[in-house]
């Protein structure tokens, strides 16, 4: 942020922006800031485990999860474990697969296996690689509320009113939405894989309208969107509105809700970004993808384009890097952001193994994991 002033960092144990009152609103402006309240919260959802194993690609992932937990659990097939995960760390966030942990997302295993259950030894090496990568999928993360703040005034002076945001991996819609009302955007749309995050992510983004109707009809009666006749001029739709981060908007900004939000069930390598202003991407359990996002954003993206990511950088040459907020400034982890400026058509970098960890200190975590576990179990 060369030559900006660096906006003072707000941290989880310093009081976030005060909450707007509860009740009527005075002013657009505490319309607003209501609004942004509204959208906090869901991280600690309840995940509908059984529909979500039983569909689509993971259908096959809770019998190859039962079959790398089984062998995790046998002290006499550890090594084995061991030896199958090793070649393939890049994948695995943290020591263990978070699926194989005791909150993870299988299924509790049945009291009496199945003698024709599947067995490790059965799984490939490709399977089990996929598996890996859709065990970091279902992991669900965002911004904390203070962190997404940061994380708005770290990007805002880079913003141009208009254009279109999109969340690649938007989860239940909580950056999307909180964008679509701090900051100058045209459009802010979420583009998300998982059906249940989607359909959650779709009944915020209708209470929020409903809550944004509700606060502007009180504000003034008849104040509806698409509605002009009739208001006072000071809450006509071109009245101007000051955003959070020190933005200029109008009414419109609110009147227009509904037309500036869209999420969709879709996955990402398959959504159209060719007319985005920013990519936002929360992408700290994506280390396997991180090649393939990158090229994919520079075959399509246009010029002057930004993306924002977590935790793992973008090596293409297509991205020149405007800044990297380092852990526990902005958020808990390292957040980057770059601008799309260079030819698509480069040659990429070899794929990296970002963030893989040394095989022997990997070994050493696990078994102590594992010892832990067995003296739980004695």
């Amino acid at each position: 942020m060369s030559g900006r002033h660096a906006p003072e960092w707000r941290r989880a144990d310093r009081a976030n922006r005060a909450a707007a009152p509860a009740g009527a609103c005075g002013t657009p402006g505490d319309v607003l800031a209501a609004l942004i309240d509204s959208v906090e919260g869901g991280e600690l959802h309840v995940r509908p485990l059984r529909a979500l194993l039983d569909s689509g690609r993971f259908a096959r992932f809770a019998e190859i999860g039962l079959a790398l937990r089984r062998a995790f659990r046998d002290p006499a097939r550890r090594d084995y474990f061991i030896a199958r995960l090793k070649p393939h760390l890049r994948y695995v966030i943290g020591a263990l697969p978070a699926s194989i942990q005791r909150h993870g997302m299988l299924p509790p295993e049945p009291a009496q296996p199945q003698p024709d259950a599947l067995q490790l030894e059965q799984v490939s090496e490709a399977e089990l690689r996929q598996w890996l990568v859709d065990d970091g999928s279902l992991i669900y993360g965002e911004f904390q509320r203070y962190e997404l703040e940061n994380y708005f005034d770290a990007i805002a002076p880079y913003v141009t009113p208009g254009g279109e945001m999109i969340d690649l991996g938007s989860g239940l819609g909580k950056v999307v939405m909180s964008a679509a009302l701090a900051l100058p955007f045209a459009r802010c749309t979420g583009v998300e894989l998982l059906g249940y995050r989607h359909a959650m992510a779709a009944e915020r983004r209708a209470r929020l309208l409903a809550r944004a109707g509700e606060l502007l009809a009180g504000l003034q009666p008849g104040l509806q969107p698409g509605l002009q006749p009739g208001l006072q001029p000071g809450l006509q739709p071109d009245a101007p509105l000051a955003l959070p981060c020190g933005h200029a908007a109008t009414l419109r900004h609110l009147l227009e809700l509904d037309a500036r939000i869209a999420l969709r069930e879709q996955n990402m390598f398959e959504a159209d970004v060719s007319r985005a202003s920013l990519v936002f991407i929360y992408s700290t359990c994506f280390a396997p993808l991180m090649d393939a996002l990158a090229a994919k954003l520079a075959r399509e993206l246009p010029q002057g384009c930004l993306v924002s990511c977590t935790t793992f950088p973008l090596t293409h040459p297509a991205f020149r890097l405007l800044h990297h907020f380092p852990s526990n400034s902005v958020a808990w982890t390292s957040v980057f952001l770059y601008q799309r400026t260079g030819p698509a058509d480069g040659p990429p970098p070899p794929p990296a193994c970002l963030y893989a960890p040394d095989p022997d200190e990997w070994e050493a975590r696990v078994r102590t994991e594992c010892a832990a576990q067995d003296a739980a179990s004695a």
